[in-house]
């Protein structure tokens, strides 16, 4: 239920800026709204990879390592001008996404995991891609 919350901010402010687009009242507040709601997702999304590095089981630094990245291009992210930052966002929620999967394969991580982050990277790469689309 929590992960199914969280989509809330990305569904409701995404389904603003592709009814109105640019023309949208308060577009940068939006915009901003956005892009920090996703650099903050994409933040914990590395939080959670590093949790999973911290075990006491194998290549934990090259985990550590690469768990930082999510939020680096948040950081980077949100920097970046509408509309390509939402096409880094949504390129950057599916790598992670992509990621998450893989490591569920292998059995790195728990396959409850694997369905929830394939639901919710779905919906969140959906959303970018179309304010992208629209705002472009």
């Amino acid at each position: 239920m929590l992960g199914l919350g969280g989509l809330l901010p990305f569904v409701l402010l995404s389904g603003v800026l592709i009814y109105g687009g640019n023309s949208t009242i308060a577009y940068a507040t939006i915009v901003l709204a956005l892009n920090a709601y996703s650099a903050t997702i994409l933040a914990f999304l590395g939080g959670i990879r590093w949790g999973f590095g911290l075990r006491p089981t194998g290549h934990q630094r090259h985990e550590l390592i690469l768990s930082v990245l999510p939020s680096l291009a948040g950081w980077v992210l949100v920097m970046v001008s509408a509309p390509y930052a939402f096409a880094g966002f949504a390129l950057s929620f599916a790598a992670q996404g992509a990621w998450d999967l893989i490591s569920v394969r292998r059995g790195k991580l728990p396959s409850w995991f694997g369905r929830l982050r394939l639901v919710l990277t779905l919906v969140v790469v959906i959303c970018h891609t179309g304010v992208f689309l629209r705002t472009f």
